[in-house]
């Protein structure tokens, strides 16, 4: 159980294992914050635009409050004057009463005024010095002669006061005397004082547009802006003229240059056109800290989990540097780079099983260097190593790839041959002979010169283990040895 559960996670530990792994952890965070995001900004576009139409409702509900005030207070005059027939209205002191009375009552905020015939204005409170200005050119009388109804018209500044106000006429259905047209005149500033309590802090703005284009009034005040038209804008003519009322994202809105959030709405029964807008930046600018903040945070563990796995992989390395090390060190001879005894005989029984199983020819090769104690006691162990090293290299140039050179002792070296027949084996085993007798290895000594026994043998079905091969390899390549050494002996 042990051995399955180290596989298990050998299996898991490898570098392309912890590649794979890091990666996909870091590509599923980075998609969730990518998700993230996305879903986020929509939710904060959603929640602006559910804002701004909230606000958008209650700035529409207050212009309707002055304007149903001021269509009562018309309503009123026109009522009294028809009901006074035979007074002046220039002089009428239930008129001048009830005008006063809307004046205190709305603290200045509607002021009613009379349009004679001639276009003349009229003051029936106060009595000016010097006659007021001539309005028969003025869009909003224009508009009370033209039809029923309301006319509301451009903004207009009293040479009085200098305050802007928002002009809304009534024409009389009966004239009384010279008076065709009753006038009504809301203060701009504390119409803009209202919509400024209700507009969005920082960057938002409120505006009332005449369905024309026209900026009635705005939130912040700008005193060059009513008055003006925004009929080319993007808001007008594309917006507008599908959908009565909507939230849009417009690069332009009351005259201003930025991107904005805007809620717009037309009234239906006025000629009036409500937007609230809200900066683009200034919308969003919770949800980019929210967003930075999880960027932040997934750069926090990016950054750690990168630097592990990198550090993984450089243990990994070493790990597998030192596995293959000590692989090495256990199969393979250190001085002739030959293999180990073990692992010969490993591959031996391996081969045996193989041959068994396929039923081909297998052969093994025993070879020991002549006289090689008395090459070390003569010459000294450096040039024993030598010795061996130049066999290695010898036997080893004689195989092929899929042959084995094994050193099993200190002069004594095995050879594997699968599927090769013992005719065969004999002439590489002659050929590793020649060539070791024409090794020639120089000292200061001499030059040493040394010969090679071997016995080989095949491979029977007979053959219960690796020792039943090796001992008939070991007694045939004793019989070499017995035999004058230097010869190759088959068992």
């Amino acid at each position: 159980m042990l051995s399955g559960t180290g596989r298990h996670i050998e299996e898991w530990a490898n570098p392309r294992a912890v590649i794979f792994l890091t990666l996909l952890f870091l590509g599923t965070l980075w998609s969730l914050v990518v998700f993230s995001a996305i879903t986020t900004r929509q939710e904060s576009i959603d929640a602006t635009g559910d804002r701004l139409q909230r606000m958008n409702h209650a700035v529409e509900e207050e212009t309707r409050r002055y304007v149903d005030l001021v269509a009562v207070f018309l309503a009123a005059c026109e009522q009294s004057l028809a009901a006074n027939p035979a007074h002046d209205p220039r002089s009428d002191a239930v008129l001048r009463n009830l005008v006063e009375g809307f004046r205190a009552r709305t603290g200045g905020a509607i002021d009613i005024r009379l349009v004679a015939r001639d276009g003349s204005l009229v003051d029936v409170v106060e009595t000016a010095a010097t006659p007021l200005a001539n309005v028969a050119d003025s869009d909003y009388v224009r508009g009370a002669l033209a039809g029923p109804g309301l006319s509301i018209g451009h903004p207009v500044q009293s040479p009085l006061s200098g305050r802007h106000g928002l002009p809304v006429a009534l024409r009389l259905r009966q004239p009384a005397h010279d008076i065709h047209i009753l006038l009504a005149v809301i203060d701009l500033p504390t119409l803009q004082d209202t919509y400024e309590e209700q507009r969005q802090k920082p960057g938002g703005t409120i505006a009332l547009l005449r369905r024309d284009g026209t900026v009635l009034a705005s939130a912040p005040g700008d005193e060059g802006l009513p008055g003006q038209s925004i009929a080319d804008g993007k808001l007008f003519r594309e917006h507008l003229a599908q959908e009565p009322r909507g939230v849009v994202l417009v690069e332009e809105t009351t005259g201003r240059q930025a991107r904005e959030f805007t809620s717009y709405s037309s009234m239906p029964d006025l000629p009036l056109v409500i937007t609230v807008s809200e900066n683009y930046d200034a919308a969003l600018a919770p949800w980019l800290r929210h967003t930075l903040w999880i960027v932040l945070l997934a750069f926090g563990v990016t950054v750690p989990t990168t630097v592990v796995a990198y550090r993984s992989l450089r243990l990994l390395r070493a790990l597998a540097s030192r596995d293959a090390q000590l692989h090495r060190l256990s199969t393979t001879d250190g001085l002739t780079g030959a293999s180990s005894r073990q692992h010969f005989v490993d591959e031996l029984a391996d081969q045996m099983e193989t041959a068994r199983r396929q039923a081909s020819a297998l052969t093994v090769l025993l070879f020991n260097i002549d006289f090689f104690q008395r090459i070390n006691d003569g010459y000294g162990h450096a040039v024993g190593d030598q010795v061996l090293v130049a066999f290695a290299r010898v036997a080893r140039g004689c195989l092929r790839e899929r042959d084995l050179l094994g050193r099993l002792g200190a002069g004594e070296f095995a050879i594997l041959l699968p599927g090769t027949a013992v005719e065969e084996a004999v002439l590489v085993a002659e050929r590793v002979r020649r060539e070791t007798a024409e090794i020639a290895i120089a000292t200061e000594n001499g030059t040493v010169q040394f010969t090679a026994s071997a016995g080989l043998t095949a491979a029977h079905m007979a053959d219960s283990s690796v020792d039943d091969l090796l001992k008939r390899a070991a007694k045939a390549l004793h019989d070499a040895r017995t035999g004058g050494h230097d010869r190759v002996v088959v068992a």
